[in-house]
């Protein structure tokens, strides 16, 4: 699991925004693929406090 920061831009006002998600990878036949398993919202943490996160999420899960 990792977590995923997505950018997302207001077309009217030209404001950009962002925000995460937490990620999960897995092995189709067809190859890699991802899948969102909880959206985060905006989060104030660097990027490598983010892994630490993701980490303590897949512990309670």
């Amino acid at each position: 699991m990792f977590i995923r920061r997505v950018r997302k831009k207001d077309h009217q006002t030209g404001t950009t925004y962002f925000y995460h998600q937490l990620v999960e990878s897995y092995r189709t036949p067809k190859g890699p693929r991802q899948r969102t398993l909880l959206n985060l919202g905006k989060l104030d943490l660097e990027p490598k406090q983010l892994k630490g996160l993701a980490n303590r999420i897949e512990e309670i899960l």
